[in-house]
């Protein structure tokens, strides 16, 4: 306070005067020129990379190996046009955010689910629209060919007149983690509960399409969007509405030997569980603005309020409804729904067993199906036998698969445990069907192969 009323007194005596205004005017002008600096060194490359973002590195990296390298960081990531004082307020916001950093507890990696592309607010279509230009990415030239990838058919006006914005789709331009890039740095667990994955979703994908797009039915999306079908015109799962009719619609996975026999169903599986984690995880499965204090009818808001998430997607669902599988599998309910072990799948194998063949072959040794791609080098690992015999039905016995069990298993587990387990599932008629009429020859030609 005495410094205050010093200076204050020091412009009221016309001896002072001229001092004061001359000290007053370099203070400010050494204000100005701190404040200048700081701005300008803080907008550097070398700035965000090597201080605010340092702990992050896979975010620098991937932006060394987009095409945007060499852009000025601040270019995509502030409002073109803004005035001093919202642009002054922004270096503050960014300045606060730098203790984490430097501490090294900051979130790894930075932004994990592309939530800022998702955001109308904080990153607008006009940050790219400075420099891109929608007039030169339409949807089909003049030949009727697409004017974006081949055999893409994508009209941005249609999606930016509904409020979707540039980085909705285009979330992975400044920040490439395809072709040869390598991450440097590992994610930590800095953040607990929070999902930590060095790789960013990439929104290009089709799997990200199908936040909007889908099928009519609905039919196998785990997490949906909010809207219905007609709210967005066109916005179907339909090939023809994305892809010209002489686009290759078989992905080039499909192309594997043996894809169908060996690779789809585990693929499925690791799919389908990595989804449900997700969806059953602690972070939120859609873009919820409206939490985030944004006002909903903002049309930007309202385009990208509830869009679930990349992860909250099947794969196999971008193409391939739950009917198509079931078709596929003789009609059988594929994957096989919770508690299908009991029923229907014993009416299933009863009434249907060829469609069961579909996927469980023939064990060479166990004469009894086994799952396609899943033996592990083991012979009839997941045979009916394996499932059937085991220690839950079998108390004391443990199931072999690569011993048969029709002629040496099966008696020696009722010698051991005794009859009583068998009764559980069989009755008197089923063992005399064998043993009252015991086939001899079968016995026989069992023998010549060289077994006991």
């Amino acid at each position: 306070m005495k410094l205050i009323r010093a200076v204050v007194d020091s412009f009221k005596s016309r001896k002072t005067r001229p001092r004061a205004i001359i000290w007053l005017g370099t203070v400010l002008t050494a204000l100005m020129l701190v404040v200048a600096l700081g701005v300008s060194v803080t907008t550097t490359y070398w700035f965000c990379a090597a201080v605010c973002h340092y702990p992050q590195w896979d975010t620098v990296t991937s932006y060394d190996n987009s095409t945007h390298t060499g852009v000025a960081c601040i270019a995509c990531h502030k409002q073109p046009g803004g005035d001093p004082v919202s642009f002054l307020l922004f270096k503050v916001e960014a300045l606060l955010k730098m203790p984490p950093s430097i501490a090294r507890t900051a979130e790894m990696p930075l932004n994990p689910l592309s939530d800022l592309a998702m955001n109308p607010v904080k990153q607008p279509s006009k940050y790219c629209t400075q420099c891109h230009r929608l007039e030169n990415r339409g949807g089909l030239d003049a030949r009727g060919e697409p004017s974006t990838s081949p055999g893409i058919i994508m009209d941005h006006w249609v999606h930016t007149d509904l409020g979707i914005t540039c980085t909705a789709c285009h979330n992975r331009v400044g920040h490439y983690q395809g072709g040869d890039w390598v991450n440097v740095h590992e994610p930590t667990e800095y953040a607990p509960g929070r999902y930590h994955n060095v790789m960013h979703d990439d929104f290009m994908l089709m799997t990200a399409c199908y936040r909007c797009h889908r099928f009519g039915e609905d039919d196998g999306q785990i997490v949906s969007t909010p809207y219905p079908i007609g709210d967005y015109p066109g916005a179907t799962g339909e090939c023809a509405i994305c892809h010209t009719q002489n686009f290759n619609l078989l992905p080039d996975n499909h192309l594997q030997s043996r894809f169908v026999e060996d690779i789809h169903g585990p693929w499925y599986m690791e799919i389908s569980q990595s989804v449900q984690e997700f969806v059953d995880g602690p972070l939120k499965t859609y873009n919820d603005l409206v939490d985030k204090g944004y006002d909903i009818d903002t049309l930007g808001v309202r385009a990208l309020q509830g869009v679930p998430s990349v992860r909250a997607i099947n794969y196999c669902y971008t193409c391939h409804t739950t009917r198509f599988c079931d078709d596929c599998h003789g009609g059988i309910a594929m994957p096989h729904p919770a508690g299908y072990t009991m029923q229907p799948h014993i009416d299933d194998a009863t009434s249907n067993p060829d469609s069961c063949g579909i996927c469980h072959v023939t064990s060479p040794i166990n004469n009894t199906p086994v799952a396609a791609g899943s033996l592990a080098g083991t012979t009839g690992a997941d045979t009916c036998s394996a499932c059937h015999h085991r220690e839950e039905y079998i108390p004391g016995w443990t199931f072999d698969p690569n011993v048969n069990w029709e002629w040496i298993q099966h008696a020696e587990a009722a010698d051991a445990v005794g009859g009583d387990s068998c009764m559980q599932c069989h009755d008197v008629r089923y063992c005399e069907a064998c043993h009252v009429n015991f086939d001899r020859d079968e016995l026989a030609r069992w023998q010549s192969r060289g077994n006991p």
